[in-house]
């Protein structure tokens, strides 16, 4: 095992600038929030006054793509640099290994007060089942907590923020990651004292309409309203104590909204995210940004706004001179995966599943080398929306539009042209007029994955009509 940080990590020098002039970073993560649930990216009818507010403050990015739709992989993506597989963290119940070097490790090197609080990092390994927890202690696989200044879990955002403030002081620059547990499930009754009304909500198109979908939307609607409100708060917490202009604040989801070919899946409302940077005077105010951005991204990009180099190990684009309005090399394609949730057989899609996905400026390329696992939801098989169809589904009462959708065996490729297509309703994997299309994105997606040396078969086959 290499120590914590390699040679050249240790050796990092920071820019000419004094550490004093640093900028502070502050990391705002929404666990669960798919683009587009925020009123700045069009969502007329929620209500977040506070991140709409701060979009107008920083640059807004609707291209903004997670590298899994799960919240411990996608978040070791953001710590890392890295893709999940190639950090072994898409198991999804292991620690973060202790030789993967993190940005928060090279900004403690050269003088930074590091930190993560609030909702879980979900980095030191699933603590739910007994054996698992004792395995993962007994061989001292748990490290991630003791890179930290300070780490905090289980509180609520805004009191861990201002201990955190606290704590850190003036006389260094910090980084510090803070967690909401909105919108994550269950979604609470009347989170916020006027709620939004089920009636008047707009539904996505891949969305049945009815009553008890309506009223689960709304409760959804409701969470992240509360969440905008604590977000306010901390915004204004900043600005006291004379913070806000020398720090970069991110405000990301982890990954999709837990919805109907949301989180879980690598559909567009699965790992398509909010992601919204402010740093007053550096990055220009109210710009929109339709440039593709990975998970993998911020770690390079967070070091180079602080004036120092990435480690040689993270795979992410820095996109710094898109923040700073200037030349520079912008991500062709990004790659999303998915593996096990939690610690469940595979049975369906709800625990296992090994999706991978190729997104570009137009289309993106589905791969489901397990395709005859039937589809189920991450988080609300429960709900009785969801049980509703089910039952429908059962008794032949529901509609060929949504049995193909939730209740039909799934192709092995799926090929969709987010221009024309954005809800990716109308698969066009082994079309004629888009073969090349296909064959280069699988090429793509395969070298991608022979260098993050995935365990999942390649997306190749040997003769075309071999497939679904």
């Amino acid at each position: 095992m290499r120590p914590l940080l390699t040679a050249a990590g240790l050796s990092l020098l920071a820019l000419s600038a004094p550490a004093a002039q640093k900028p502070n970073i502050v990391f705002i993560v929404s666990d669960d929030h798919s683009t587009p649930f925020l009123g700045c990216y069009g969502t007329t009818d929620i209500k977040t006054p506070n991140l709409d507010k701060f979009a107008s403050e920083g640059m807004t990015f609707d291209r903004a793509y997670v590298t899994s739709p799960q919240s411990a992989p996608s978040r070791s993506s953001f710590f890392s640099g890295r893709s999940p597989v190639s950090t072994t963290m898409s198991m999804f119940s292991l620690p973060l290994p202790a030789d993967v070097i993190t940005y928060p490790d090279i900004l403690k090197q050269n003088g930074y007060y590091i930190g993560v609080t609030a909702r879980s990092h979900h980095q030191d390994g699933l603590r739910r089942n007994k054996e698992i927890i004792e395995a993962i202690d007994r061989n001292r696989l748990r490290s991630f907590g003791q890179r930290f200044d300070y780490h905090r879990m289980g509180g609520k955002p805004l009191p861990e923020f201002i201990a955190f403030l606290n704590k850190a002081g003036t006389k260094q620059p910090f980084c510090v990651q803070v967690s909401f547990y909105d919108p994550h499930r269950p979604w609470d009754k009347d989170a916020i004292p006027i709620p939004h009304d089920p009636a008047t909500i707009k539904l996505p198109p891949h969305y049945p309409d009815n009553e008890l979908i309506r009223e689960d939307f709304a409760r959804h609607y409701d969470e992240i309203s509360r969440m905008d409100a604590e977000f306010g708060k901390m915004m204004d917490e900043l600005e006291r104590r004379g913070l806000k202009e020398n720090t970069i604040v991110v405000f990301v989801g982890d990954n999709g909204s837990a919805l109907l070919r949301g989180k879980g899946t690598l559909y567009e409302l699965g790992i398509n995210v909010p992601l919204i940077i402010r740093w007053p005077g550096h990055i220009p105010a109210g710009r929109v940004c339709h440039e593709l951005i990975s998970g993998e991204d911020f770690a390079p990009t967070l070091l180079t706004l602080a004036g120092f180099k990435a480690d040689e190990s993270m795979t992410g684009v820095d996109f710094s001179h898109t923040l700073l309005d200037r030349p520079g090399r912008n991500r062709e394609w990004i790659v999303s995966e998915r593996a096990a949730h939690a610690e469940d057989l595979p049975v369906t899609t709800k625990d296992f599943d090994l999706i991978r996905a190729i997104v570009t400026e137009r289309y993106k390329l589905i791969y489901n080398p397990v395709r005859e696992l039937p589809y189920w939801p991450v988080d609300f098989s429960h709900e009785p929306f969801w049980l509703d169809l089910v039952e429908q589904n059962r008794t032949g009462f529901i509609s060929r539009k949504w049995k193909q959708l939730y209740f039909s065996e799934r192709p092995m490729f799926e090929l969709y042209d987010l221009r024309e297509d954005p809800q990716e309703l109308n698969n066009l994997a082994g079309k004629a007029d888009y073969a090349n299309i296909e064959k280069r994105l699988r090429n793509t997606l395969a070298e991608k994955m022979l260098l993050d040396r995935d365990y999942v078969p390649l997306p190749f086959y040997s003769l075309d009509k071999e497939y679904k």
